[in-house]
Formats: structure tokens, sequence, C-alpha cells
């Protein structure tokens, strides 16, 4: 994710390859909540100098970050949690990082990097001077051992997007990679991956991707320090014994409470490291109208914003010239939930909900809101409104009529399931029962809770869908091919029985990989909805096209059926806002979901 091109006119023959395909592998998932608070909190502390806190010694004042972070069991980037994208903040440290922008990427451990005239193939030279916390030396086989591990299949799901899954995002496209990660290649000598030499490393591609450097700054590509987790598996993330690259170090850590990180005195760009230390509070949910309190209160430098309290600031002189945005940072939508009950198997009732989700007021709540028309967000280079599905209340009511629920008579209670309070999920509801007259309600539980009923198969008297927010790179690869992707559509679009079936054999540990892949496969091929089906197809056939017309073109019709299938539906596009102290030097925002980096951040004081 990073920031995106907000022009809506484009040349006539269309957007570059480039355009199109940038970076297409990052994304993330907000577990019911509006907006990521993966970065709510910093909080100036300590006056005096330092005779040493940070390891150095050197007298310097001393600079204490203290963050507000969701609570997470693993700092693993390979498994999908909110812990590997602090990973990738400054506890681990890439081939390349992204630029203050998000635009592009910039040299980190690769110093420089070749790129073969035919765009296969990447050989990028590490840099001598890069070091391990315990001062290792950095050398290209830690990069293959860690995507050998990456790529070896395990009880984690094969890649996706859901909490738990193997992290590694497909629409990198590296050689191999999927194939070896589902079991079906067990030959690593056919992978793409390759330490040619102590400080080379060479990266393959099954197919050209000009996104693929980007592509690098996702967390699952983080380098690890492979001896120690071969040698200690189920101690290598603990303090005293967690081996990083980046500019800091894990110091200690309390699991479900705190987490300390200082300077690793090792790191290759020492210089441009300014903060002392970074003291972490591992947070669950903030009750809504609360998360600013600390902030107001003169206790923090940085909050996230979101809703009335983003309109609140936005209107008071003050506090207006301390909100920063992210401009159409996410996604809220709501998804279907699988049940014993058909009633939403019916793409008319789906249809005719989305159609009537009051997104003219839900824009009302806060600042940073905009209907959102489609999955693909507007301003995704080459979108055009012939993409948008609009609101329309009496043809939904019409569609409610034809599907056997006049007046919303008959139809079971609908339900949306979320992890978090939000004015989103109220509004909706409201206007789901003053539109269609039907009797709806938020069904709000605790956020692990949340995660796991969603999966399940719900019994005969609940209905509904789950709310929840994706952010993703505004590029047609991630809006269509990994956001809501083909698999997750058919997915979806499977009967509650198949589903169950589905989830059982994912689940069966007897199986071997290749195995439980054809399984799984021979479901969806045969109880996928045929819509569901063709998306992928259509997926597929613009992977693998070089014709930059013909592909946007191929992108675009998956995201139609897509959208059309009402399976998945948007709400509102949204920016992400903070709050920010002038204390906060250097402090770079990017739309990307772990927000910033914390290299090159320093705390000043008496400036504000």
């Amino acid at each position: 994710m990073f920031e995106r091109d907000r022009s809506r006119g484009m040349a006539a023959s269309g957007p570059s390859r480039r355009e199109i395909l940038r970076g297409a592998s990052f994304l993330t998932i907000a577990a019911g909540a509006g907006v990521l608070s993966g970065c709510s909190i910093f909080e100036e502390s300590g006056a005096g100098t330092d005779p040493g806190g940070d390891g150095s010694g050197d007298g310097k004042p001393t600079q204490v970050m203290r963050l507000g972070f969701p609570n997470f069991a693993v700092i693993d980037p390979q498994v999908i949690t909110d812990g590997m994208w602090l990973a990738l903040r400054g506890v681990f440290e890439g081939l390349v990082s992204q630029n203050s922008k998000g635009s592009d990427v910039i040299p980190a451990v690769a110093e420089r990097w070749t790129i073969s005239p035919d765009g296969l193939v990447y050989t990028f030279q590490l840099r001598t001077t890069a070091k391990w916390s315990n001062g290792d030396p950095v050398v290209a086989s830690d990069f293959e051992r860690t995507l050998k591990r990456l790529f070896t299949p395990s009880s984690a799901a094969a890649g996706g997007t859901t909490m738990g899954a193997n992290s590694y995002q497909a629409a990198t496209g590296i050689k191999g990679a999927e194939e070896h990660l589902a079991g079906t290649l067990t030959d690593w000598s056919q992978v793409g991956v390759k330490a040619s030499g102590d400080h080379e490393l060479v990266l393959t591609l099954k197919n050209p991707n000009p996104g693929f450097l980007l592509g690098l700054t996702h967390p699952a590509m983080l380098p690890l320090h492979m001896d120690t987790v071969e040698a200690q598996p189920k101690e290598w993330q603990n303090p005293g014994t967690l081996v990083s690259n980046g500019p800091f170090k894990l110091s200690t850590w309390t699991q479900n409470s705190s987490m300390t990180l200082v300077p690793n005195e090792n790191y290759w760009d020492r210089g441009k490291v300014f903060l002392t230390r970074i003291e972490i509070t591992l947070t669950e949910a903030v009750a809504t109208g609360t998360a600013t309190v600390p902030y107001e209160n003169g206790e923090v430098d940085i909050v996230g914003v979101t809703d009335a309290d983003a309109l609140r600031f936005k209107n008071d002189p003050e506090l207006s010239k301390q909100l920063r945005s992210v401009p159409t940072y996410s996604i809220s939508y709501l998804a279907k939930l699988r049940s014993e009950n058909p009633a939403l198997d019916d793409v008319r009732v789906r249809r005719a909900l989305a159609l009537s989700a009051g997104r003219a007021d839900l824009a009302k709540i806060g600042p940073g809101l905009r209907p959102a028309t489609s999955l693909v967000v507007d301003d995704t280079p080459g979108w055009d409104p012939s993409l948008a599905v609009r609101e329309n209340v009496e043809e939904a009511r019409q569609l409610l009529a034809q599907a056997g629920y006049p007046g919303g008579k008959g139809l079971p209670t609908v339900r949306i399931l979320a992890g978090t309070q939000s004015p989103m999920v109220d509004v909706v509801i409201d206007s789901w029962k003053k539109n269609l007259g039907i009797q709806a309600r938020a069904d709000i539980v605790e956020s692990g809770t949340y995660v796991e009923r969603r999966w399940k198969v719900q019994t005969g008297d609940y209905i509904g869908f789950y709310f929840g927010t994706f952010a993703g790179l505004h590029t047609w690869p991630v809006m269509v091919g990994v956001l809501w992707g083909p698999k997750d559509v058919q997915k979806l679009s499977l009967p509650a029985a198949d589903w169950a079936r589905y989830q059982q054999i994912e689940s069966d540990s007897e199986l071997t990989p290749v195995q439980r892949n054809q399984q799984l496969d021979a479901i969806l091929a045969t109880k996928a909805t045929a819509p569901s089906k063709q998306i992928g197809q259509l997926v597929t056939q613009a992977s693998a096209t070089r014709d930059e017309a013909a592909q946007l073109q191929l992108f675009k019709q998956a995201a139609k059926l897509r959208d059309e299938q009402f399976l998945y539906f948007p709400l509102m596009w949204q920016d992400a806002m903070y709050a920010v102290r002038p204390t906060v030097k250097g402090l770079e925002l990017r739309a990307a979901p772990d927000f910033f980096y914390f290299k090159g951040i320093s705390i000043e004081k008496g400036s504000a």
C-alpha cells in the first residue's frame, strides 16, 4: 500500500504496465475494526541525558517513544498477525525499503541490484557492512534459507489475507514459490531463489512484474537469523534470543502487556537511528470515543483518530493543525456469512442489502469518508465510472419482493458480526430498517471470537455479514487478485455444507499437502458458483497478458463480475487520520499497513 496517483485523467492509451502492476503484494486486515490502529500512540518521556541507556553511553538527550500497538502473540513476519507489521517497522530489514511516499524503493540490506533484459532475473548485491544484532554478517544465504522456510508447507494456511495464514503474497510472483508452498513442487532448485555468493542473491520471477521491488518490502520477505530459528524453534522470538538486523532490537517482551525496543548497535546505518528506546503497550480494542483521551490530556504525541473524533478534531482551531491523513487508505466492507439458512444465497437479497446500506449517512460520521461504489477504489489507475454500483433503494425493495420478502416480511433478522463497536455498523442497520423494513441488529463480539465465527457455518436462525476493513496497494493485481481474490470469492460462494466439508479437509492433519490441495481444489471446481470461477479465469488471463490495454480490460471485467455477486460489497473508502504533536520529527506517514518506519524518527523537546 502506497501513496496513489490521485489524478483522474489518463492518456488515451491507458495507464502504463508499471502503473497497473506496481507493488502488487501489500495488504492487511483489520478484524472488524474501522481503521487499523497499529500505530496509535507515542509519548515523549524522560528529561535529561542518557548515560548509556541505549548502549551507546554517548550522553545524548534521552528520546523515548511510547507506542500503543494491537496485541500479538508472535513477531514472526512469515505469519499474518499484527506482529509482522511491527517487525517491518524496524526490527528486521529486507533487501529494500519504501521511500518516504511509498511510491518506490530505496536500498536497504541490498545496496544495488540489476534486472535482466527480459525482466525475470533480479540480482542483488548485499552490503558487506550489514550485520545481525549479535554481530554476525548478513549474507545472501540468510535470505535463501528464510525464503525456503516461507515457501515450505506448514500447518498455517498456504498464503492468504487472514490472521494466522502464511504471509507470502502470490502476486510477488517468484518462480516456483506457490508450488513449493502448496507442496506440489519439492525440488528447491526449481524455485527462483539462489544465494550465488556471500553477498549476492538472485531472485527469478515466473512472469515480468514491474511491482516486484515494492513487493519485496512486504513483511513476508524479511530475513531471519536462521541459525537461531533452527536451533531454538520455540524460543527464537524471545527477548535475549531474538536476533534481528533492523535499526532496533528486542529488549523486553511481556506477553499480552508490553514490549521494549532499543537501538541495534550493529545496524549498518546507525547514524540515522535517533530514538533511545521504544516502549510499546500491547493493547486490545479501544472503546469508541476514548482513543484520543490520552492525546488530549497531553500524555501522548500521536494517536489514530476516527469517526466522530476526527470530525471534532477537524472543527477545532488548535487540534485541526495537528491532524494528518493518509488519503483513501482503506475500504470498509461487508462479507456474507455462511449459514444453514439459504436466504442470503439468493443474489437478489444480497444486492438489495448492498443497494440500501445508507452510504450518504455513513459519510457524515467523520471526515475522510466517501461512499464506496466498487471494491476497486477510484484512484486506481484506469478506474472508470462503469465499475460503479450505486445505491438505489427502490430497486432494492423490488429485488426483495422478487426474492419472496416483500417489505422485508419473512426475511430472518440480518446480523452484522463485528469485532469492535463501530458507528458504521449502527448506520447500516438503521438504513436497512428504514429503507427495506427488515429486522437487523449488530452482533459485537471479542476480536478473537470474531475471527473464529466469521468462518463458521451459522445455525439456521442466523444470517448476515461480517464487517471488516482492508487496505492494499491501489493497483489492479492487488484490488482484484489479492484483496477479495478469486479463491476467496469462490470459497465464499460455496453452499454451507460444502464449506463445512472444505474446512474439514483444511484441518485434516493426516493428508499430505498435495492431497489436501487436490481435494480442496476439487470442491471449488465442482461446487463454487460459475461466476466466481469465471472471475478466477479472468484474473489468470490478466496476470499472464503482456499487452497493457488487454490486461486492464481483463482486470476490469473480473472486478465488475465480482462486485455483481455481492458476496463482498464495499461501504466506504476512507482516509487514515492521525493527530501528531510538533515534538515528533521525521515521521513519514505512508499508505502502507505499517504506516511508517522507526528509523529517522526523533523527539524534540520544546518545539510544540
